[in-house]
């Protein structure tokens, strides 16, 4: 004989699907990271871009002095050239979107000396993309 009733019945059904929608289970998406688009990269530091690419990811910067500002090329050179933390991005391009898809990334930089109002501008509308042969 069964002694069920038919509310007890809807507590039991109620409170499993309770359980379900509350995250209660072995079957939980992991969180997905934050989408951090290549764009977003224009106007920080090499420093900073270096630190937050995945392991997998690779990284090459181009001194774009020259062409964005006619003074001579120093990066990477050994003269003066400061830390990463004194170079600023104004271009950048890569074979994905997002940076957290293991992204070969081209950096075209200044140094921060150079990166004033009108240059940051700029930066963000890609006008120096053209200088990068990655972003044709």
């Amino acid at each position: 004989m069964n002694t069920a009733t038919p509310g007890r019945a809807m507590i039991a059904v109620a409170a499993v699907a309770a359980m379900m929608l509350s995250g209660c289970g072995t079957h939980d998406e992991p969180a997905k990271p934050e989408q951090v688009p290549v764009e977003s990269l224009v106007g920080q530091t090499v420093d900073q871009v270096e630190r937050n690419l995945p392991p997998a990811s690779t990284m090459v910067s181009y001194d774009l002095s020259k062409p964005v500002t006619g003074a001579k090329a120093r990066y990477g050179t050994g003269h003066d050239q400061g830390t990463h933390a004194d170079w600023i991005v104004v271009a950048a391009c890569a074979n994905t979107k997002d940076v957290k898809d293991d992204t070969r990334l081209a950096a075209g930089v200044l140094h921060k000396d150079a990166y004033a109002d009108g240059i940051a501008r700029k930066a963000k509308d890609h006008a120096f993309d053209h200088y990068l042969a990655e972003c044709k």
